[in-house]
């Protein structure tokens, strides 16, 4: 039971004063007292306060823990779940960044989590929305609440207000500008007649051939096994990955298991390159060389591939824009990224008449409303949907 008593007295000056007093016992039995300047501000305390210890959460706000600190332990305890492979070390390394740099310099990370209220949330929100992209912003604030809810389940918060606010943006409607970017047929043609000539081992057909006709990720790529090519049949199985750090995991999603055709052209490029290509004691297809070191055999590293093989091979095919760099020497900028091989392949994949349900089991998405989302636009036949408008007409007006 808390009470709210109004206390006077006289300051040596012999001035008159009046505050209020709020007092209460926690559930340890031990007294607490808390004074305000006004009654209101005392009784809402009051209020809170019986709440709280009520539903058995309540924290004193001298031994109460801030955002930062709630954040911390959120942190630590991810990094248990990444340790023992529950959770992605790329995911936990993003976290730490996003309270590093979008968390610790606002006002709300000093906060305590006992006084932590909608209306601070609300402002962490608007703040967010004003200074960083939307994407982020969404991002950013997705963590925050997972930290909120980890605090609340550790009994430092009674209520978890962040689930009151919700990130502002444009909306999800997507436009022209904002469609997956197809490069011509011409181009991937050229990429791929200068990848069957680029090195002896025939290391950069094999690898544009899988990107471009079977839509793997790059980190798919890296950790694709031997033992799931099924070269007599055509096809080949994704089950692994290799993360930012080279090491091998299954993939990210359920429906990233998946078995993908090949092409006869990537079959042959496949088997040429096997014949030459380094051992790897994890069974690679693109393994490290090893070089010099002697110590080849594990999976490349995204940069190496991007900087040796992929600029080269696109300045080789003519699809790069020369710029200045820092250092005064002029430097290949690509037309189009790795990834973009994989959004061509699944451009064929739909020019070729395959359904969503296809294109969505073979790129291995996460959902069939996220292949939606993404290609919908791709689907679009001018022809049949002017069948299908004059169709409507003549059913009415004939």
């Amino acid at each position: 039971m808390a009470t709210v008593s109004k206390r006077p007295w006289v300051t040596p000056k012999g001035e008159k004063r009046t505050a209020f007093v709020l007092t209460y016992q926690d559930a340890a039995g031990k007294r607490h007292r808390k004074q305000f300047a006004r009654k209101a501000d005392a009784d809402a305390e009051r209020v809170r306060v019986e709440g709280q210890l009520a539903a058995g959460v309540h924290t004193p706000d001298k031994n109460s823990r801030d955002v930062m600190d709630a954040a911390k332990a959120f942190l630590a305890d991810f990094q248990s779940l990444v340790s023992a492979g529950k959770r992605e070390r790329s995911t936990m390394e993003s976290y730490a960044r996003q309270v590093e740099h979008h968390l610790k310099p606002y006002e709300i990370s000093s906060c305590k989590l006992s006084k932590l209220s909608g209306p601070e949330c609300t402002r962490y929100g608007r703040a967010l929305e004003a200074g960083v992209s939307d994407a982020m912003a969404t991002r950013v604030y997705a963590m925050f609440r997972q930290i909120m809810k980890f605090a609340q389940g550790a009994g430092w918060m009674a209520a978890n207000p962040s689930d009151a606010v919700t990130i502002r943006t444009k909306g999800a409607d997507r436009t022209d500008d904002s469609e997956v970017d197809i490069p011509p047929k011409e181009q991937l043609r050229a990429l791929y007649e200068a990848s069957r000539t680029f090195d002896e081992t025939g290391q950069a057909e094999a690898m544009v051939s899988v990107l471009m006709f079977a839509g793997l990720r790059a980190s798919e790529l890296r950790g694709l096994p031997r033992r799931n090519l099924f070269l007599n049949e055509s096809t080949l199985r994704v089950t692994q990955r290799a993360d930012d750090w080279q090491i091998i995991g299954p993939v990210k999603t359920k429906n990233g298991y998946r078995t993908v055709t090949i092409p006869p052209t990537t079959v042959q490029a496949l088997k040429r390159w096997l014949m030459v290509a380094p051992p790897s004691e994890l069974g690679l297809v693109f393994p490290t060389s090893g070089g010099s070191r002697g110590a080849g055999g594990k999976p490349q590293n995204y940069h190496n591939i991007y900087n040796r093989i992929w600029v080269p091979l696109m300045a080789a095919a003519d699809l790069v824009d020369w710029v200045e760099g820092e250092d005064g020497k002029k430097k290949a900028r690509p037309y189009f990224a790795l990834h973009t091989l994989r959004h061509a392949a699944v451009s064929m994949w739909i020019e070729q008449g395959a359904s969503p349900k296809q294109v969505t089991k073979w790129a291995g998405h996460a959902s069939y409303q996220f292949t939606q989302d993404t290609y919908g636009h791709l689907w679009s036949d001018p022809t049949s949907d002017q069948a299908i408008a004059r169709a409507a007409q003549a059913s009415i007006i004939g």
